[in-house]
C-alpha cells in the first residue's frame, strides 16, 4: 500500500497542448479513488503519468514519500488492469497471470503460489489450463485484475475496466472489484467516464475537465454540494436544473426573477447572495429532488406548464416549462400532473446550490 501525492504536476505534450494543468491531488494509502471526467478531460494522461507511461513536464509526483519524477515506469511498483484486457491471446489464463512474475525470473515455486492466490482472490482458480480464447469478457476481465494484482503492487490502477460489458455484468463487477479492494486494502485510482462507477464504487471522487481538477471529495458531498456549475451539471442522473435569476426586492419582498417568473426568496437567502456575489444575480442549481409540485395554486409557488412525463417504478420525471426554461422535477406516482396542465412549482432552498454568474463557482462551498 502507498500514499500518492500530485505537486503542481502539469503535462504539456508537443504543440503546447496542456493536458493536465498544476494538479494538487493526494489518493490516501489503501484509499479507492475515481478518477472522473469527460473525454479529453486529462484523466488518462494523468493515470499514465502515474504508472510512467508518460513524463512529466512540471511538478513533482510522489509515492509514499518518494519522489518518481525520474524513476522508470518498472520500478515505482503500480500495477495497471486496462479496458480491453490487454491479454496474450496465445497463453493461458494461468500463463497471463504469471507473466509479470515472469520477466521478474521469479522462482517457478513462487509463481505458482502467487498465481493461485491471485487467481483464487478472482474466483477463477479452476480456469487456470483454459485458453484465454472463447472466455467471456466478464472471465478475461477477472484475468486482467489478477494478473495486475498478482505481484502486490503499492498502487493498482484500473483504467475503464468494466466499460464494455453488458450492464447486468458491470454490475455484478462494480461489487466484485469494490469487495476485493476492501479485503486487500491496496490503493487504487479507477479512471472512468461513468458518473454511476464513481458515485457507487469510490470513498473519494476526484472530477476533472480540460485538465484542471475541478472538485475531490466523497460521492455524497459532490453530488450535494458541487464545486461548480461543470460538476453539478456532469453528476446526477437527470443532472442538476440550473437557473440564472436576477434578484430583485419589491416593497418588503425579497424575489428570484426570470423570464417573467417570479419566486419568494427569503431575505437572509437575498443577503447572503448579495454579499457573496456583490451582483444582482445568480445561478440556482436545483436538483429534480428539490423541487415540490402541486397541481393547484399556492401560496410561494411558481406556475409552470407540464411539457413531458417520465413514469420511473414509483416515481414520475416531469419535464415543466418554467417561463422559457425546461426543468427536470421528481415527484410520487400519484402526484396530480398531467401533460400541457398547469403545474405550481417551489425549490427546497435550504438544499440548493447558489453559483457566481461570472465564475460559475459555488457562492457557499
Amino acid at each position: 500500500m502507498a500514499k500518492v501525492e500530485f505537486e503542481q504536476i502539469g503535462k504539456i505534450y508537443p504543440g503546447n497542448v496542456e493536458a493536465v494543468k498544476n494538479l494538487n491531488l493526494t489518493i490516501n494509502d489503501g484509499e479507492f479513488m475515481c478518477l472522473l471526467g469527460p473525454s479529453g478531460c486529462g484523466k488518462s494522461t494523468t493515470m499514465r503519468m502515474i504508472a510512467g507511461l508518460e513524463e512529466i513536464t512540471s511538478g513533482k509526483m510522489y509515492i509514499d514519500g518518494e519522489c518518481v519524477n525520474d524513476m522508470t515506469s518498472r520500478d515505482r511498483d503500480v500495477a495497471m488492469a486496462f479496458e480491453n484486457y490487454a491479454l496474450y491471446p496465445n497463453m493461458t489464463v494461468g500463463q497471463n497471470i504469471a507473466f509479470p512474475l515472469e520477466i521478474r525470473k521469479m522462482d517457478k515455486q513462487v509463481i505458482e503460489e502467487k498465481v493461485r492466490e491471485a487467481a483464487e482472490l478472482l474466483g477463477i482458480e479452476d480456469l487456470l489450463h483454459e485458453p484465454i480464447k472463447g472466455l467471456s469478457g466478464g472471465v478475461q476481465q477477472r484475468v486482467g485484475v489478477a494478473r495486475a494484482l498478482v505481484r502486490n503492487p503499492r498502487v493498482l490502477i484500473l483504467d475503464e475496466p468494466i466499460s464494455h460489458l453488458e450492464e447486468e455484468l458491470k454490475a455484478k463487477m462494480r461489487e466484485e472489484l469494490r469487495k476485493l479492494q476492501r479485503k486487500l486494502q491496496v490503493t487504487t485510482l479507477y479512471v472512468t467516464h461513468d458518473q454511476i462507477e464513481a458515485m457507487v464504487m469510490a470513498d473519494r471522487i476526484a472530477i476533472m475537465n480540460k485538465g484542471e481538477l475541478q472538485q475531490v471529495d466523497t460521492p455524497q458531498v459532490i453530488y450535494h454540494d458541487p464545486a461548480n456549475v461543470f460538476v453539478g451539471g456532469f453528476i446526477g442522473e437527470p443532472p442538476m436544473n440550473f437557473i440564472t435569476c436576477a434578484l430583485k426586492e419589491v416593497g418588503d419582498a425579497t424575489l428570484f426573477s426570470f423570464q417573467g417568473v417570479d419566486l419568494p426568496c427569503p431575505r437572509d437567502l437575498y443577503d447572503r447572495i448579495l454579499e457573496k456575489t456583490k451582483r444582482p444575480e445568480v445561478i440556482i442549481g436545483v436538483r429534480d429532488s428539490q423541487i415540490e409540485l402541486s397541481g393547484e395554486k399556492r401560496e410561494g409557488f411558481a406556475q409552470g406548464k407540464v411539457f413531458f412525463i417520465e413514469p420511473r417504478s414509483e416515481e414520475l420525471l416531469v419535464t415543466i416549462e418554467l417561463g422559457n426554461e425546461r426543468i427536470l422535477a421528481n415527484t410520487g406516482i400519484h402526484t396530480n400532473v398531467a401533460i400541457d396542465a398547469p403545474v405550481w412549482v417551489a425549490f427546497a432552498y435550504d438544499r440548493c446550490s447558489f453559483f457566481d454568474t461570472v465564475t460559475e463557482k459555488n457562492l457557499f462551498s
